[in-house]
């Protein structure tokens, strides 16, 4: 069996072709081998993109006609079936001493400025971009790589300021929070574990870094219209009385508390979502 060989064409308009060749001389050595049909390529090649040129004797194979693609390195010959009088009538035609078979493996070339970029490549470049498309196998693709990119920035952009209360009291929960960026309020939400028996109301006090490291720091609510669960429902999305948010841009390092202005009895294990979009 007779090494690769490689060798370099030059043609016009930019496009080089090139090419690795592989010459299988069969003899009784290689008979032993026990491989049958089957040719062991040294060089890999993609499937479907008909890239192989595979003689046996000098008469050129044609795909799915004379030979099969198995996988990236490796053809089955389909070199037809015996005829006439013979005990190996209508079986596969199997090598034979003497035989020669060539292969091969075309790739186009392209050329821009010093670079080349061969189909391989592009082919590879492409499903790259299609799997950059979407971020788990089973999500629906973007519609464009651009869409992809911009979901993302978009994700970045975005924060979530959370405050959970185990146990819901009047007035002052004993928690401040601060938040690190400049943004706008874009969403409020509160679950809970538990409902009570009537409406619960919440307001979200604000304050800036400098006032909040005086003497006496200055709060404000972020509402005009305060954060309500209603009376036997889980979360504030149910509520009869939407909230309405009068200071949604957030100062870098504001300080934020959670002070319940109405109880209903039982309620417990109050979460609170702010969602920020950063400046």
């Amino acid at each position: 069996m007779a090494g690769t060989k490689m060798t370099l064409r030059r043609y016009g308009g930019g496009e080089f072709q090139y090419w690795d060749e592989q010459e299988v001389i069969v003899d009784e050595q290689y008979l032993a081998l026990e491989r049958g049909l089957f040719i062991y390529l040294d060089h890999e090649y993609r499937m479907g993109t008909k890239q192989l040129d595979v003689y046996f004797n000098g008469a050129h194979l044609l795909e799915s006609g004379g030979y099969e693609e198995i996988d990236p390195t490796t053809i089955r010959l389909d070199l037809g079936t015996y005829e006439g009088d013979t005990p190996f009538a209508g079986l596969p035609v199997q090598l034979q001493v003497g035989d020669e078979i060539l292969i091969r493996t075309w790739k186009p070339e392209y050329r821009q400025g010093n670079g080349n970029i061969d189909e391989l490549r592009f082919l590879t470049l492409e499903e790259e971009i299609q799997k950059a498309r979407q971020y788990k196998d089973a999500d629906a693709p973007h519609s464009s790589l651009d869409d992809r990119l911009d979901f993302i920035e978009r994700r970045a952009e975005t924060k979530t300021m959370v405050f959970v209360l185990s146990r819901v009291f009047d007035g002052l929960a004993k928690l401040v929070m601060r938040f690190p960026y400049e943004g706008d309020i874009t969403e409020v939400y509160a679950s809970t574990s538990r409902e009570g028996d009537a409406d619960t109301a919440f307001q979200i006090e604000k304050c800036s870094q400098e006032s909040y490291d005086s003497a006496i720091p200055v709060w404000e609510t972020i509402f005009h219209s305060n954060l309500v669960v209603d009376g036997n429902e889980r979360s504030s999305r149910t509520s009869n009385r939407p909230y309405a948010v009068s200071m949604p841009r957030i100062n870098k390092d504001d300080h934020f508390r959670i002070n319940v202005v109405e109880r209903g009895e039982g309620i417990e294990g109050v979460t609170i979502e702010l969602l920020v979009r950063l400046r």
